[in-house]
């Protein structure tokens, strides 16, 4: 989403925070490392993350609870609003969100849809674009979930200091949908200390309700005050319309977004006064410090008396409306807080809880756990792939809303209704990273995401027509808020056209599972043909080449900017002239032969070697933000005759190489489910799985961060989006996509299922295919198959309700012959084969490859130890520094044999030297270990030379490494254990060596 015009922008602001304050904002970043088991606790039982670490201030540490039509972002001290503080300097500048607002990063709250309008941002793509049309950002409203209290000069709220903390515990219920906040507050100097507790809720049942309960138990007797806060401050880019107090106590406050005076969003808040702790009648508008000045702040002071030991409960009432849903927004506001506060709370949350176990049952996310005994995998790592299943599936479902609700429509953006990462406007993040996930389990929420794009088809076709495009044609922006026009932010032509198949292969993919083409008829099929109808004027002839073009274009790469033939852009068009030609068949209508002929001879950029070209000119050189040639493998699937099996495979290899260690989180996931697909040997897919979750999650609440490393400094200058749905949607692909190795844009059920080999089984969450239900686990040699019943609240019509159903097991686009067929019925059960490509060695007489593999010393993010030995060179391990660093590989399951030899891909960084050991002692110190003679300087293999490095940039070829390799006398003998030992490297900037492969061969 970031361009190269936009990183000018960024390096301004970064200039000038460190010229204004010597500093910008720092985190303590090991606090958030997920495998750290310290940072975290799991409960089983409720699904439910918490922590017992107090780090306010920092937007890791904050909640996020939403409902699918407004949320929030909650303090690390409670259901408060919350500033991100600079931890270096607390007088220096605040932390900054990302492109294109570069403002101060907050808790943020919003309800659906609330764009505002405004003329330009700090940041764009294009600035002369704004002369034709307003940007569209999201704009937030009054954080609604507060309850405050203050005893004499004492405030507990979100800038309650660490000091006066102690027992602290805050936690999200991922089964329950709640967050809670339980820790003793003892103010210095109060005369009183006081357990204190918050339990907050957004109504999974109730859109327009939100409700907090709070507890608070002093040591003794002492009075205060307790206000209900609608705190402004979350309202950016929004201004008063007006606020007040009601006659029965409730408070109120709405807003405008930015240029819009018709749209209004009304928070209504109602604190529960019928306690005997509280004095109704000393109700007043609350001030004093700590109390926001701001015109959108608006609160009410209580009087209240607590007694020593005894528990006082205050419950808060809160409803939202904004009328680009409700024709009445100040009335569907007022009456959703009375009808709540009337229910009270303990109905509120034993509804919402039913409401959250409903739609997030146990078969709705993916299970790691041992399906005889229950219990969680000891592997920390698949642990974590485990929990992050979980969590990635209820951070997709807060942000959506049912069919049939009237509430769907507005799609996902980046960082959901609880962040305004890159201004809350919809990308292709919706499309091809949320939607796939949801697409096959809870499709009724996942139209969510095409209804927006229905909705705003008519402004794409305007857009194409305002662009001299004739015939139908349709242009989506490339960034979407309230309208979806053409603007700076979010140009419609010359740029990111891959933006338009994205959307369109979306909907065909969600009437093939949904089996619904009544829906499919109302809109999306206009959308599809609409931009086939673009793709036909973008192209041009080059008869030069005798092949269809386009040029000056960007591809998902933005490394790569205003280039030629977008190898994944190019593909897609092709794709969607034939998708759109199959559809007209399908209608009895005759095709179009000119979109077959584009399909057919479409300049499909490739070099000698075999290597897909990202663009027409590319050279050696390339360095790659995010995933864009590996898309064509999955999830585009192109294929045919001119790129096959092996040339997916190529560019997958090559491309991971070429991988920018500062790009966003989806990227590996995509990796992970190509290379489980294509790879002929080794294990690389589990290595890919685990550096597209493990670097990217927060802890403590498993949110994703967009970047591996949240420090600005040090990640190439990118403030990080968060929480980054992206790539929550993208880990989420994995186990369906990957594993199971389901095409959802094949017409039946079409699977290839394989298990990563350090994984004993995994149960995929119940699937969706023509309307069908399908529930699946796999263990390390087969898939279990069972058809179920489509249940009512699926909202699906089963094509194959009277008959069996179709599965073919197989790889998309290879020979037909190959394939497997099956038939099933309802509640019959079939067994299929996985894919075993692990069994085979990547280098014969491997002796090391996909073994289990330790270290106990810090690695570079995402640069895991197993990698060292997964049987790809595309993979590999690196420690942090270039001190001695080892890892230890259990031979325990391999019988003592002689070794041949030994050898090493180092990649482009070797060490200066290395040592290996065998023995049966992971200490090495017994008299049975050997130490094997290889303790030598390492000379790279391919020394840099900047001749001939400038005269081959530009041959595309497969990447190689530098290597070492050497053979043993018979003599020498495999132990329970093989140690390698690194030091030094050649790059002499202070990082560590690296290993792409660590072979120990066995003698024949």
């Amino acid at each position: 989403m970031f361009t190269p015009t936009s990183w000018i922008w960024l390096l301004l602001l970064i200039l000038l925070l460190l010229l204004d304050n010597g500093v910008v904002a720092q985190t303590p970043f090991s606090s958030f490392d997920v495998t750290n088991e310290n940072n975290w606790d799991w409960d089983d039982r409720n699904w439910a993350l918490s922590t017992h670490q107090y780090i306010p201030g920092h937007y890791q540490t904050r909640l996020s609870l939403a409902n699918g039509y407004f949320g929030a972002s909650l303090a690390a001290a409670g259901p408060f609003f919350e500033i991100d503080i600079n931890s270096t300097d607390p007088t220096g500048t605040q932390p900054l969100t990302v492109w294109p607002l570069f403002t101060p990063r907050l808790s943020f709250t919003t309800v659906s849809g609330f764009y505002n309008a405004q003329p330009n941002a700090t940041g764009t793509n294009y600035p002369w674009l704004n002369q034709y049309g307003w940007e569209s950002f999201i704009a937030g409203i009054p954080h609604s979930t507060a309850i405050l209290f203050r005893f004499g000069d004492f405030l507990l709220d979100a800038r309650t200091p660490n000091t006066s903390v102690s027992n602290f515990r805050s936690g999200i219920s991922f089964k329950h949908g709640l967050g809670q906040w339980n820790y003793t507050w003892t103010p210095a100097n109060c005369g009183a200390s006081f357990n204190v507790s918050y339990t907050a809720l957004f109504s999974r049942e109730r859109p327009n309700v939100a409700a907090v309960k709070a507890t608070i138990i002093p040591s003794s007797d002492i009075s205060g005050t307790v206000t209900d806060l609608l705190d402004g401050r979350s309202a950016v880019r929004s201004y008063l319309n007006k606020k007040g107090q009601s006659d029965n106590h409730t408070i109120y406050t709405s807003v405008h977004p930015d240029g819009l005076a018709n749209i209004t969003a009304w928070v209504v808040s109602g604190l529960d006064t019928s306690n005997s702790y509280i004095n109704p009648s000393s109700a007043r508008t609350a001030t004093g410090p700590g109390i926001p000045t701001n015109d959108t702040t608006m609160g009410l002071d209580y009087d209240i008396s607590l007694k020593a030991g005894e528990t006082a409960t205050f419950n808060k009432y809160v409803g939202v409306a904004s009328n680009d849903k409700f024709s009445d927004a100040e009335m569907a506001a007022r009456t959703a807080q009375a009808e709540s506060q009337n229910l009270g709370w303990a109905f509120l949350l034993a509804e919402h809880t039913a409401g959250w176990e409903a739609l997030l049952t146990p078969d709705s996310v993916d299970d790691y756990s041992d399906p005889v005994t229950g219990e969680l995998p000891t592997d920390l790592n698949v642990k974590i792939l485990h929990l992050s299943g979980i969590a990635n599936a209820y951070y997709l479902l807060q942000q959506l809303q049912p069919d049939g609700s009237g509430l769907n429509d507005n799609s996902v953006s980046v960082g959901g209704l609880v962040s305004d990462s890159y201004a809350g406007m919809v990308f292709w993040d919706a499309d091809y990273w949320v939607a796939p996930g949801i697409n096959v389990n809870r499709p009724n929420y996942a139209k969510q995401i095409p209804n927006f794009r229905v909705k705003q088809h008519p402004q794409a076709l305007a857009n194409a027509a305002f662009n001299n495009y004739t015939g139908g044609a349709a242009l989506y922006p490339w960034t979407a808020g309230r309208y979806g026009n053409c603007t700076g932010t979010g140009p419609c032509v010359d740029y990111e056209y891959h933006i338009n198949p994205d959307i369109s292969n979306n909907m065909l993919q969600l009437r093939n599972i949904t089996n619904n083409a009544t829906w499919f008829d109302s809109g999306p099929k206009d959308v599809l043909l609409s931009i086939a109808e673009m793709f036909s004027q973008v192209v041009f002839y080059n008869e030069t080449t005798s092949t269809w073009w386009i040029r000056n274009m960007t591809d998902p790469d933005e490394y790569a900017n205003n280039v030629d033939n977008g190898a994944f852009t190019i593909a897609s068009a092709a794709k969607t002239f034939n998708e759109a030609n199959s559809l007209l068949a399908s209608l009895g209508m005759p095709i179009n032969e000119t979109w077959a002929e584009m399909a057919e001879k479409i300049a499909f950029p490739r070099a000698p070697s075999g290597i897909t070209l990202e663009f027409q000119t590319m050279d050696d050189s390339v360095e790659v933000k995010q995933a864009d040639v590996v898309l064509l493998a999955y999830p585009l699937d192109y294929g045919g005759s001119n790129y096959t099996a092996e040339h997916k495979l190529l560019d997958l290899d090559f491309y991971a190489n070429k991988q920018s260690s500062d790009g966003p989180a989806m990227t590996y996931s995509i990796f992970t489910i190509g290379a489980n697909a294509l790879s002929q040997s080794g294990c690389s897919p589990y290595t890919y799985a685990l550096g597209g979750s493990l670097p990217y999650l927060r802890a403590p609440f498993f949110q994703f961060s967009e970047q591996n490393d949240d420090n600005l400094l040090t990640n190439g200058g990118q403030n990080p989006a968060f929480p980054f749905l992206t790539g929550h949607g993208g880990a989420h692909q994995v186990v369906p996509f990957g594993l199971l190795g389901l095409r959802s844009d094949q017409p039946v059920f079409f699977i290839n299922p394989s298990l990563f080999p350090q994984v004993t089984h995994v149960r995929v969450r119940t699937l969706h295919y023509a309307g069908a239900s399908i529930q699946a686990s796999l263990n390390r040699t087969h898939t279990t198959i069972t058809r179920v019943t489509t249940p009512s609240s699926a909202g699906l019509a089963d094509r194959y309700a009277n008959t069996t159903m179709p599965i073919v097991l197989g790889a998309p686009n290879s020979d037909p012959a190959t394939y497997t067929h099956y038939s099933l019925a309802i509640n019959q059960t079939i067994y299929v084969p996985n894919r075993l490509y692990w069994e085979n060695l990547t280098v014969p007489g491997n002796l090391l490859q996909c073994s289990s593999v330790t270290s106990t010393d810090a690695y570079a993010r995402g640069q895991f130890p197993v990698a060292a030995i997964d049987g790809a060179t595309s993979t590999g391990w690196q420690p942090v520094t270039n001190d001695t660093a080892a890892i230890t590989v259990n031979m325990t399951s391999i019988p003592t044999t002689p070794i041949a030899g030994i050898s090493f891909d180092w990649g482009a960084r070797p060490p200066r030297n290395a040592t290996v050991y065998v023995g049966n002692n992971t200490n090495f110190a017994s008299l049975v270990s050997t130490e094997i003679p290889f303790n030598i300087d390492i000379t790279p293999s391919l020394p840099f030379n900047a001749t001939a490095a400038a005269m081959s940039a530009e041959e595309v070829v497969p990447v190689v490494g530098n290597t070492t390799s050497f053979s043993l006398p018979g003599n020498v003998w495999t132990g329970d254990y093989a140690r390698l030992v690194i030091e030094g490297c050649w790059e002499e900037d202070g990082a560590g060596a690296t290993v792409r492969e660590f072979v120990m061969l066995g003698s024949v």
